[in-house]
């Protein structure tokens, strides 16, 4: 079995490569109310303006979309108490298959404020949608375009971590 920090780290470059391919402005380890009791830190935030027809308009931002996604590995990682906080349009818990699994027959996830779980396909090159949730509930986001834009800038000033090459 592969270990917690691996799998972490296998998740989250796919998450990374999806954002990219959907030419979404993002970061990762985004945080919101910082510096206070409900501090709460969102694995991936994505955004992508809205652009109808290719153009640009003054209400590109504000109509735009935020996707949030959060990365769980294993059973204790997703019991950890960290993490699950979802603000987007579209939220997303990643993990790898077995432990959606695992979640859907626990009924172990609050379904208000989340689309859906993506796990690695065979190949383990993408995410798919393994199972959609958006139906039990449509999420809401209740924070402004500002500052989730904000949230994700301040997230991009933070060091980040230097893969070692092995």
């Amino acid at each position: 079995m592969i270990d917690r920090a691996k799998a972490t780290d296998k998740l989250s470059k796919l998450v990374e490569k999806r954002l990219t391919s959907q030419q979404m402005y993002w970061s990762a380890e985004v945080d919101f109310d910082k510096n206070t009791d409900d501090n709460r830190r969102i694995d991936y935030v994505g955004f992508k303006a809205y652009t109808p027809d290719y153009v640009t308009t003054p209400v590109s931002v504000e109509k735009g979309t935020f996707v949030c996604y959060e990365v769980k590995s294993c059973w204790n990682d997703f019991k950890s108490g960290h993490g699950l906080s979802f603000y987007g349009d579209e939220n997303y818990l990643v993990c790898p298959k077995e432990l959606a699994e695992e979640i859907i027959a626990k009924q172990a996830v609050d379904r208000r404020n989340l689309n859906g779980i993506l796990v690695p396909n065979k190949s383990g090159t993408a995410l798919y949608q393994k199972y959609e949730l958006q139906n039990t509930h449509l999420t809401a986001r209740t924070r402004n375009a500002s500052e989730m834009l904000w949230a994700i800038v301040q997230a991009h000033q933070r060091p980040r971590r230097v893969e070692e090459d092995k």
